[in-house]
């Protein structure tokens, strides 16, 4: 029992103690003056010290138990409330509130470390591939120095693919804040397909995908972030140019446009190889990969996921389908109207 505890257990019955003691004196001068035996009032005094000690001890006692049921609570040992005060039962269950909102706290933070560590450490290990290429191609131009168009070319792809992979670790990263960076406004999703079907011209024509847009309209107005909205689209649009595997045959990329009442949709499909029904349920999971990522050395496993957050976060409904052999269709459901989608 450390003498720290004795001193607040006192501090904190002083008010009480001062309380006791005034009242009994205020006894006793009246008592003074209407008991003429001294004895009698000494004898009256000491029952008055007698209790007051016999109650402080028992009040010390449940002071350091309660104390030390407090301690307990820093194990997360569940404790048992009814032998305790009103007073103290209160006090208690507030500190068990506090604790478990902070355990909650921490679980969330480490688990967001842990994803983080995660996806850095998978992001520089697929980052090491595109810089292997790039090491491979300048040691076979040194040896044959006249097929240097090729050489950059193949430098040229690996570049894309590095820059590729920084951007989507920039989107992890900024998906965090993600309130910070939020806009809301009217955007035409045709002229955000076009810009971006033509910014992907080369991947299009280096895999053999060509892309067919299906809509009645010219401008179709959607309410949603232009840039955060551009980034999921972009992730989409390259899964469904890497996965086509087109082989020789060329293959396309459907995007049809279609307004439904309040709400305008926008479906993309390809003809890859589709997804295999037992990993369609866990696409846009973090870090899942499934049978095609394990085919594709590139494959973070993050991408999709980023996309379903920020499409939660934009108020859009993003579904998937798909049929192995066949391919993938990614509908993703807007709002024509304003309305207030952030969480």
């Amino acid at each position: 029992m450390s003498i720290k505890l004795f001193r607040d257990f006192a501090r904190d019955q002083l008010p009480f103690a001062c309380v006791y003691f005034l009242s009994h004196m205020l006894v006793s001068l009246y008592c003074y003056f209407a008991i003429s035996s001294h004895i009698q009032l000494l004898y009256l005094l000491s029952i008055y010290v007698y209790v007051f000690v016999i109650f402080m001890g028992f009040r010390f006692i449940r002071y350091v138990s309660t104390n030390r049921e407090i301690q307990r609570l820093t194990e997360n040992i569940e404790i048992d409330e009814k032998s305790y005060s009103a007073e103290q039962q209160a006090v208690i269950q507030l500190i068990q509130q506090i604790h478990h909102s902070y355990q909650d706290q921490l679980y969330e933070v480490k688990a967001r470390a842990d994803n983080t560590h995660k996806f850095i450490s998978q992001w520089i290990h697929n980052l090491k591939t595109p810089l292997s290429v790039v090491d491979l191609i300048l040691q076979n131009y040194k040896l044959n120095p006249t097929g240097h168009a090729l050489a950059l070319q193949h430098i040229e792809e690996e570049k894309d693919k590095i820059l590729s992979m920084l951007n989507q670790m920039l989107k992890f990263f900024r998906l965090e804040h993600f309130t910070r960076d939020y806009n809301p406004e009217q955007v035409n999703l045709l002229d955000s397909l076009r810009s971006l079907i033509n910014s992907k011209r080369n991947q299009y024509i280096y895999n053999n995908v060509y892309p067919v847009i299906e809509c009645d309209e010219e401008r179709i107005m959607v309410m949603t972030d232009s840039k955060w909205n551009t980034a999921m689209l972009d992730q989409i649009i390259s899964n469904a140019i890497k996965y086509s595997d087109s082989g020789e045959a060329a293959k396309s990329i459907h995007f049809r446009v279609q307004q439904q009442g309040d709400q305008v949709v926008l479906s993309i499909r390809d003809e890859g190889i589709g997804i295999e029904p037992v990993d369609l349920q866990r696409v846009f999971q973090p870090f899942f990969t499934g049978k095609n990522g394990r085919s594709h050395h590139q494959a973070t496993g993050i991408g999709l996921y980023v996309c379903s957050e920020i499409a939660r976060k934009l108020g859009h409904r993003l579904t998937i389908t798909s049929e192995v052999g066949r391919g993938t269709e990614v509908q993703i459901a807007y709002l024509s109207k304003m309305k207030d989608s952030v969480t």
